[in-house]
């Protein structure tokens, strides 16, 4: 018998026609395990998560569990589908936590490039940012929870491996990158936007400890 039990591609939102999906990967074990969310990256404009499969098997052999997740790209939703989409995620995992043996109180996001940007965005926004608004209801049927479109989802860490932390700054200058440009389209708003998006935003007291891995 694995060791591991594996449920691949569960959508977790649809929205634009596209659905997007997870994988959870968890230890077999009696106990809610610690948790690994992981965010690939690609500019926003590709990767897979696919491409990530092998970077938890060394959490699963830690005991932990690895939600792998997937999200809207440029090329299905512009900025900020793929914010919004990693938002619905991590709610995904609050909402599903008792059915695949997660521990809320112990979940770490991470990703790198974009993958690093969307997990800070994942861990830091507030509710009130309202990039929330198209993830599916809250369970209200579960015991302690209430109804609402709007709630606190607190990660207990995040780790960004070179993710950006001023997408404004990816727009214009010396430092803009096709890619960006790609993600967040022409509309006239964009760099306001781009602020509405950028971790730097959501920099206050009581955030989960961060670690930036740049080099």
């Amino acid at each position: 018998m694995s060791k591991y039990r594996v449920a691949p591609n569960i959508t977790y939102l649809t929205a634009s026609g596209y659905e997007s999906k997870l994988d959870v990967m968890t230890p077999r074990g009696q106990d809610p395990a610690p948790t690994l969310i992981y965010i690939h990256g690609g500019g926003w404009v590709g990767g897979t998560k696919e491409a990530s499969v092998l970077r938890a098997l060394p959490y699963l052999e830690m005991g932990w569990a690895v939600v792998n997740v997937e999200y809207r790209m440029a090329r299905n939703e512009l900025a900020p589908g793929a914010v919004e989409d990693c938002r619905c995620a991590l709610r995904w995992v609050y909402e599903n936590a008792e059915d695949y043996n997660i521990d809320t109180s112990r979940l770490v996001v991470t990703g790198a490039s974009a993958g690093g940007h969307l997990s800070l965005t994942t861990g830091m926004l507030p509710a009130s940012a309202g990039l929330d608004r198209l993830c599916p209801g809250r369970d209200a049927s579960r015991p302690g929870w209430a109804a609402s479109d709007e709630y606190e989802m607190p990660v207990a860490a995040i780790v960004n491996w070179f993710g950006i932390t001023d997408v404004g700054d990816l727009l214009q200058g010396v430092n803009a990158k096709s890619y960006a440009v790609a993600w967040m389209g022409s509309r006239p708003d964009r760099m306001e936007l781009a602020k509405h998006v950028s971790p730097m935003t959501y920099v206050r007291p009581g955030l989960p400890p961060i670690l930036t891995i740049h080099g």
